[in-house]
């Protein structure tokens, strides 16, 4: 079921940027109108936005056509933030981007995604500090909340004879995000490549994949050593997304620094590779050598670059590396599933098992915190499949690029 809201409005922007190399930056949204359009998808549980134009005219669109959400969203965030610090939170966001360095790696590595999220925050009404804190989710888990166990689930096929390659994904994040559910379709402005990503208002990505046939997927790392600098995984992931071929794509994780630890499913036309980057080092995992697919959750299988919070832990609690902290349930609906024995794997039998709930406990693929269950084709012809929230309850959905 569609519905479409037009949204019009006509803005001038002018911004200034005060300092030794001052400068006035005149934008392309002068007396020019937009009508950007806000569907509503799946019987409305899913927002869909296009997007276009030079990076700041994207984000103005973005803020402008979901100001309430945004501003909904900002408020449950900060609600978190102050029931986790026990702090204000616009104070502990102020402390929080002082004691880290995050703004210089998006400055070197993805600048243009600083002047999308200026354009979010103008159109929001939110303050741009905040909309820069919103990007942080594994940040803030890792350098304050502390939390241990998440719950996202993924995985990646191979091309074959006669399918091709796929991945796909349960993004699980906490429950107060659920209820707005959105997807953004980017046009890039120097190429004729499309972006689709799966988000949260205000945000700029958790998960997607392009026209080029490169997808990305990502399972939190939290045992994993991490740090105050480098750059924070939603930048990667639209910095993966900004890519033309896989290569590229490998090439911008290997080369960058990482703020967090996390796995990554990259996608390809031909091939899938699921690498667990740390702070210090990017490894890469198959369930068993030369395997046409791979699987993730978020327990290192392949990187040992632990932290010493982590290792910490292990301590306190009297166990070994090997042993961890607790056992993932949600692993052996993959390892169950797929074998060395399987072959052509259908985006029917991937549905099954983003669908799984294979135990009588909440670690199970399809649990409370999905948010939504992504599966990206890599064909020719790119389908981008989605079920705006817990799979085993809600239908998948094709959008067209």
């Amino acid at each position: 079921m569609y519905k479409n809201l037009s949204i019009l409005f006509i803005a001038t922007v002018f911004l200034a940027c005060k300092g030794d190399n001052a400068k006035v930056k005149e934008l392309s949204l002068v007396a020019q109108s937009q009508t950007p359009q806000l569907e509503l998808l799946a019987d409305g549980k899913l927002r869909f936005l296009e997007l276009s134009g030079s990076p700041y005219e994207r984000g103005l669109t973005h803020g402008k056509a979901l100001k309430s959400e945004i501003q909904e969203v900002i408020r449950l965030f900060k609600k978190d933030i102050a029931e986790t610090t026990q702090e204000d939170p616009d104070t502990f966001i102020g402390k929080f981007l002082t004691v880290t360095d995050y703004k210089a790696s998006v400055e070197k590595w993805m600048p243009e995604l600083m002047e999308e999220l200026q354009g979010i925050s103008e159109g929001s009404g939110v303050d741009f500090e905040t909309i820069f804190m919103h990007q942080l989710g594994d940040e803030y888990w890792f350098n304050a909340k502390d939390v241990m166990a998440h719950s996202c689930s993924s995985f990646g096929v191979n091309k074959s004879a006669e399918l091709p390659s796929i991945t796909a994904q349960n993004m699980d994040i906490p429950e107060y995000y659920h209820g707005f559910q959105t997807v953004l379709k980017i046009d890039d402005a120097d190429s004729d490549k499309k972006i689709m990503v799966l988000t949260i208002p205000g945000h700029l990505g958790i998960t997607g994949m392009n026209t080029k046939s490169v997808s990305i997927n990502c399972n939190t790392l939290m045992q994993l050593d991490y740090g105050k600098t480098g750059l924070p995984v939603t930048f990667i992931v639209r910095g993966v997304l900004e890519k033309n071929n896989q290569e590229d794509a490998l090439a911008f994780i290997d080369e960058i620094a990482h703020a967090s630890g996390q796995n990554y499913i990259i996608g390809g036309p031909e091939k899938v590779y699921s690498l667990e980057c740390s702070a210090n080092k990017v490894v890469e995992f198959r369930p068993f050598e030369n395997s046409s697919f791979t699987y993730h959750t978020n327990h290192p299988l392949s990187n040992t670059d632990f932290s010493a919070k982590y290792l910490l832990q292990l301590e306190a609690y009297g166990k070994t590396v090997e042993e961890g902290l607790y056992e993932c349930q949600r692993i052996k609906s993959f390892q169950q599933r797929f074998t060395n024995q399987t072959a052509d794997i259908e985006i029917e039998e991937i549905k099954n098992v983003l669908r799984a709930r294979d135990n009588d406990g909440r670690d199970v693929v399809s649990n409370s915190l999905t948010y939504a269950s992504v599966i990206y084709e890599l064909s020719q012809q790119p389908k981008f499949i989605i079920a705006p929230g817990k799979p085993h309850e809600t239908d998948y959905i094709e959008i067209d690029f």
